[in-house]
């Protein structure tokens, strides 16, 4: 990231150098939360004014990104202080904004991937009255990518409940299972419910299955090499900067307050930790709220996949996500409490 200093006559060349090595401790939280854009298109520009009568430092950020500039100041009576709590503002609102940028980015492809499905589902519809089962798969898999990424966060689930051995069972595994069923049922589909919500409905239906009694392991076969090899991508951001990897599960977190000790781990400590929480919620609520954190359904479409009140998702959506700020800001002191039930 670039960053420009700019001293309005208010200090020695001394203290430029003090500030700009006390900002440089503060600089790795914003690094961080920046990673989505490549460091060349990040710039800061950092103002500082010292007032007399009384001593007052007055520090002003201006935080300029592809996708918008963002911008805060602090006044206080040291420059240390006045530093801290800028850092601390700009962490809040680049997470705020982040958080803007994935709900449109979420949304943006349901509606996307909804049409698209809305546009095969005649010929889907055809090849299952004539019995064109492979020309109907051929035609529905490329299009079942959100869903197989969904596939893969409730497999991660059912490792963490010991249901499956780690690895024997891969997201292809389970949307190819996806992809039977539909065939099975696609005449017998509910007409107003659209094909987005149903494969879900039917991916929910085999996991719980599953979870009930587990496949055989002879279920995983030629698949399993790859996917060891095909990682859970952390970069949700990517459609923005015209690639198209998936949503991140870490990217769940609920924006607000920074919490220092969250931002400090790696992106693979954050996923594992937070598919630790997930995995103590019941599969409805934590269903749920993936769905409207990652996949941007609203409420009243995730409640027709469940069949349940609206205003109940809802609940459940909120009550998961102040879970979830409690027990990462809590940390240790929160283990022990009951999962919400």
């Amino acid at each position: 990231m670039q960053v420009h200093w700019v001293f309005n006559d208010c200090c020695s060349e001394r203290l430029k150098a003090n500030l700009q090595a006390y900002w440089e401790k503060k600089q790795t939280r914003l690094e961080k939360l920046l990673k989505p854009f490549r460091p060349e298109l990040r710039e800061l520009r950092l103002t500082v004014y010292r007032h007399e009568q009384p001593t007052r430092w007055e520090v002003r950020g201006a935080l300029h990104l592809p996708t918008g500039t963002l911008a805060a100041e602090q006044t206080e009576a040291d420059y240390q202080s006045a530093l801290d709590r800028l850092a601390d503002v700009l962490v809040t609102e680049i997470k705020r904004h982040k958080e803007r940028l994935r709900r449109d980015y979420t949304f943006r492809r349901k509606d996307r991937r909804r049409e698209e499905l809305l546009a095969a589902g005649p010929m889907l519809e055809r090849d299952v009255n004539q019995g064109r089962r492979q020309a109907f798969f051929d035609l529905l898999r490329p299009m079942l990518r959100s869903l197989r990424e969904h596939a893969r966060r409730e497999l991660h689930i059912l490792e963490l409940e010991d249901v499956l051995p780690k690895g024997e069972v891969t997201p292809d595994d389970l949307v190819d299972e996806v992809l039977t069923r539909a065939w099975q049922q696609f005449t017998a589909r509910p007409a107003h419910r659209p094909l987005d919500l149903w494969l879900i409905d039917l991916l929910h239906a085999t996991v719980e299955q599953w979870r009930q009694q587990p496949p055989p392991l002879a279920l995983a076969g030629q698949a399993k090499e790859q996917d060891e090899q095909d990682k859970e991508s952390d970069e949700w951001w990517a459609e923005l900067l015209e690639e198209t990897e998936p949503l991140a599960v870490e990217e769940l977190v609920p924006s607000g307050e920074g919490n220092e000790a969250w931002e400090r781990l790696e992106t693979e400590e954050q996923r594992q930790q937070l598919l630790q929480l997930l995995a103590e919620l019941p599969p409805s609520k934590r269903q749920a709220f993936e769905l409207y954190a990652l996949e941007g359904f609203e409420a009243a479409e995730i409640a027709m996949v469940q069949d349940r009140p609206e205003a109940e998702v809802k609940a459940d959506i909120e009550a998961v996500r102040q879970f979830l700020r409690e027990r990462l800001s809590g940390g240790s002191r929160q283990k022990q409490e009951q999962p919400i039930g």
